[in-house]
Parts: C-alpha cells; structure tokens; sequence
C-alpha cells in the first residue's frame, strides 16, 4: 500500500498533474454529495472532470482511494477555518465571541464551499469500513476541539455547570451540519445564522425560574 501511494505522489508532483488531481477531487466531492457512495462511479468522476475513465488510475488507485481523500479534505478545511477563525481574534476575547468565530467558520464552510463537507456529511456512513477508520481519526479530533472550546465557556461562566458537553457538542455540530439541506442565503446571511445558532446556545429557548414564576402569576391573574 504504501508503494502504491509513493508512486502516485511521484505522478502528481508536476504543477499540471497537481491541477488535474484537484480536478478530480473537486469532480468526485461534486459526486459523492449528489449521488451519495453507490451511486458515484469511476466515469461518473472523470465525466465531470472533463477526463477519460482510464486516466483517473493515473492518479488513484480506486474509487475508496478518492472517497477517503475527498472525506478528509472536507474535515480539514472545516477543522483549519475554524481554527483561524478562533486564532485571528484577540487573546482576551470572550468565549461567546470565539463560539461566534468558529461556528461563522463552519457554516461558511459547510454552506458556501459545500462539496467536500456534504459529502462528508451524506457519504461517510456508507463508506468502507478502513476508509471510515481512516477518516474518524481527524473527525475525532475536530470534535475534541469544539469540546475543549464549549468546556471554555463551562470554565468562564457562560455555560451552565450542569450542562452536558457531550450533548451540547453533538447537538451544536449536528444541527449545523443539518443546514446543508435547508440552508437559503437569499433568506439569512451566513454570520446572522451563526449569531441564531450561538443564541440558542449561550441562551436556551426556555424561560429562567424567575421568568416562569413571573409568568405563573400573570396567568393566575388572568384567571
């Protein structure tokens, strides 16, 4: 396996063979995200990428091949925006203002460069097992990031005690991940999308205990 990878990155170390792998790489994330794993087959890739069948085994060994680097591109990109996002605010700024960062960074990712990160949202699950393995290492490690960044907001205040992380963070990523398949930018920009979403996290959709007793009695009033 690792013969098979040497040699194919001796193929691409030309500036032109570097560009028409990008070609298939976008071609095959375009795809994936419309046609799903089964669905996407090796001529589908090279149709869309303008190229003959064949040729795509110059620069891939298979179609799992291009699945998994399509798959881990996506996470990438969407791991480094958010990163640099969070980086290129001031060392004192306020948890809310980070979350704000990285979920601006995510969606604008997920929403306006969307093939590589729909793919990964609609294709991972069918994808082979080791291509799977292989790609739930960086998954894993993106989801640790937004876990130390909501345990911040834990630390600072801004977040309950009580509140469960794991729950919070699952529900954060999948919910924006979700917006893939409804998202309207002739509706809401992306970063009064991002403020929605941070809303409802640093504030709830319930009513505090005081707002609730206040609301209690105004009923009972009422009546």
């Amino acid at each position: 396996m690792s013969q098979g990878v040497s040699a194919r990155s001796r193929r691409v170390s030309h500036p032109k063979s570097a560009i028409t792998k990008q070609r298939i790489l976008d071609a095959a994330a375009r795809a994936f995200s419309l046609n799903g794993y089964a669905g996407t087959t090796i001529n589908d890739i090279a149709m869309t990428a303008g190229m003959q069948g064949g040729s795509i085994y110059y620069y891939f060994e298979s179609k799992d091949d291009i699945l998994q680097e399509v798959l881990d591109v996506g996470i990438t990109r969407v791991f480094s925006a958010a990163r640099l996002a969070i980086g290129s605010l001031p060392a004192s700024s306020a948890f809310s203002e980070k979350l704000e960062a990285a979920v601006t960074a995510h969606l604008t990712m997920l929403l306006q460069q969307g093939d590589y990160t729909s793919a990964n949202i609609r294709v991972f699950e069918q994808a082979p097992p080791a291509v799977k393995r292989q790609n739930r290492k960086l998954r894993t490690a993106y989801g640790e990031y937004w876990g130390q960044l909501l345990s911040e907001g834990q630390r600072s205040g801004e977040i309950r005690k009580n509140v469960d992380l794991t729950i919070l963070r699952l529900m954060l990523l999948g919910s924006m991940n979700w917006a893939v398949t409804w998202y309207r930018s002739d509706r809401m920009p992306i970063p009064e999308l991002a403020r929605k979403f941070c809303e409802v996290v640093l504030k709830g959709v319930g009513l505090s205990d005081d707002q609730l007793e206040s609301s209690s009695r105004g009923r009972r009033a009422r009546s």
